[in-house]
């Protein structure tokens, strides 16, 4: 089954899961499957069928889960002395997940940051597409604002997500630099979803076949999300799609080389840099999207540790 792994994903470890994958699968496991069918039929198995498990707690950190403003959250809080909150949203498409789906990732970015992290359980398409996960992010932050019964700093507080989750992130930032949220000191993006899908990116006309997440299957993911795909893209959905980037918070982007998405966080870094925007930017050769969440390895322990120094810098 190692040829069912795209020969761009040179990165061992990681490499050596997908195969594992592959021979249980017959094929690299997508969200999405590239094959024709019914939507309705493939979004069931897909939530049938989840690739994520909740980590037991361990002597690092501590969860915690909570109930506010109607959102299931979950407080990741390290046991060494931490500063700042990240409100964090998951992937999965914005079709698929819940507070399990990124357990693992929100573990481990809690101790490499240094600081909390609180998960949002947000609200799925296509029963609840654009702007209802957006506003459940939302919804969350400002929970967070209050101090959430004592349990955070209301002075300290970012947003993060992963996949479709940063893509939340992203949109909620600008909704925070337009005083329309409440105030934040950082973003971190991890390998998000930025734009609508564009075949015409190099990221995308490149990786079509044998990955965790391909072009066509992004495109699936977002006709579920934002359905009227012939009116204008809202910029809510779409953050590099934004006219402006000036003021954002301080950013945290990685991107995974082997993944339709790279292409878009890149440029999305490059516009918050031009904006004098603080941003961090790191791009993983090498690695699939879904890196990030594939049992700890060394590519995502490192790219944690890169991360770490910006984002603790951000709750000085």
């Amino acid at each position: 089954m190692a040829d069912a792994v795209h020969p761009a994903i040179t990165d061992l470890a990681v490499r050596a899961h997908l195969e594992r994958l592959a021979a249980r699968a017959g094929t690299i496991p997508s969200g999405a499957t590239d094959a024709e069918g019914d939507d309705a039929a493939r979004l069931s198995e897909l939530r049938a069928n989840p690739s994520w498990v909740r980590v037991p707690d361990d002597d690092s950190l501590e969860s915690i889960d909570l109930e506010a403003e109607g959102l299931a959250l979950r407080l990741y809080r390290p046991r060494a002395e931490h500063r700042g909150t990240l409100v964090f949203a998951h992937g999965g498409g914005w079709v698929a997940g819940n507070l399990d789906n990124n357990d693992a990732l929100c573990r481990a970015l809690a101790v490499a940051t240094g600081t909390q992290v609180l998960s949002v359980d947000y609200r799925l398409a296509p029963e609840h597409p654009f702007p209802a996960g957006l506003d459940d992010l939302d919804r969350a932050l400002r929970f967070a604002a209050t101090g959430a019964d004592g349990l955070i700093d209301p002075a300290l507080l970012g947003v993060a997500g992963h996949s479709a989750g940063g893509n939340l992130a992203a949109a909620l930032a600008l909704r925070a630099r337009d005083g329309r949220a409440p105030g934040i000191r950082c973003q971190v993006l991890l390998c998000p979803v930025l734009d609508a899908p564009d075949p015409t990116r190099p990221s995308y006309r490149a990786h079509t076949d044998d990955l965790p997440l391909t072009a066509r299957g992004m495109q699936w993911y977002w006709g579920l999300y934002v359905p009227d795909a012939v009116g204008a893209v809202p910029v809510g959905a779409a953050p590099l799609r934004a006219p402006d980037v000036a003021g954002s918070a301080p950013a945290v982007i990685v991107a995974a080389a082997v993944d339709p998405l790279s292409d878009e966080a890149e440029e999305y870094a490059e516009r918050l840099l031009a904006s004098d925007v603080p941003t961090t930017f790191v791009r993983r050769e090498g690695v699939p999207h879904l890196f990030l969440v594939f049992p700890s390895t060394p590519a995502r322990d490192e790219v944690l540790a890169q991360i770490g120094p910006a984002v603790r810098a951000a709750f000085v």
